[in-house]
């Protein structure tokens, strides 16, 4: 006896985005159509790009984030209590059906919430792209040159700056030991382990940015720094 899929729920409140016309729209222009590229063959590409283009028409002018989301849990939990296809094969065809839409010329995107936690976290992650492009041509030196000369300091543009640097620096590491993940012996990775958890560790106490100053001036110290940090 075959198990029977588990089916995603969607919230109560997400559902009611939709109206019974919206449904049916989905099931008849969307579901139907995507069971038939289901069992489709050479056809299949066709007759995904017709549920593509019925999608776009659902979203109508000011589509928001929670229609988005409404229209393919819909799509998906249709597919799968319906059509009987399998729920992760009903999330690769909304990710197919996303990825047309993307390449469209406009692209036709997910919008963006409009809560108070994604409004943050959209200003966050554009923060965090405005810092990227402004340090992407700063060598780990001299970061870490003016994160030592920023130590000492109190005042409130200072401070910013020192945690400013201080995460482009740990963002370089982290990729940086990414991109030589595969060539590292593991007494390497171990001593990059050790001593970037060290020197973060350094950076999180007032004691810690004292030692930073004293270092400074101390060649040993910051050749390991150099070979950790580069």
């Amino acid at each position: 006896m075959s198990k029977k899929p588990v089916v995603k729920k969607v919230v109560s409140a997400i559902q009611e985005v939709l109206s019974i016309q919206d449904k049916k729209f989905i099931d008849v222009e969307m579901v139907d159509v995507m069971s038939q590229a289901h069992n489709a063959g050479l056809k299949r590409s066709e007759l995904v790009f017709q549920v593509a283009k019925s999608t776009k028409s659902l979203f109508g002018v000011d589509c928001t984030k929670e229609r988005w989301e409404a229209i393919f849990a819909d799509f998906e939990n249709r597919l799968v209590n319906t059509k009987e296809i399998l729920p992760s094969t009903a999330r690769n065809y909304s990710k197919e059906v996303v990825q047309i839409l993307g390449a469209e010329n406009p692209p036709v995107l997910k919008p963006k919430g409009t809560s108070k936690t994604a409004k943050h976290e959209q200003a966050k992650s554009e923060k965090q792209k405005e810092l990227d492009k402004k340090y992407a041509h700063e060598s780990m030196e001299n970061l870490t040159s003016n994160l030592v000369k920023l130590a000492g300091l109190t005042d409130k543009n200072s401070v910013e700056k020192f945690k400013e640097v201080s995460s482009i620096i740990i963002k370089k590491t982290k990729e940086k030991e990414n991109q030589a993940k595969q060539n590292e012996t593991q007494a390497q990775k171990d001593f990059k382990v050790d001593y970037t958890t060290w020197f973060q560790g350094l950076l999180k106490t007032d004691e810690g940015k004292k030692e930073l100053i004293a270092f400074r001036l101390n060649k040993e110290v910051r050749s390991v720094l150099a070979k950790v940090l580069n």
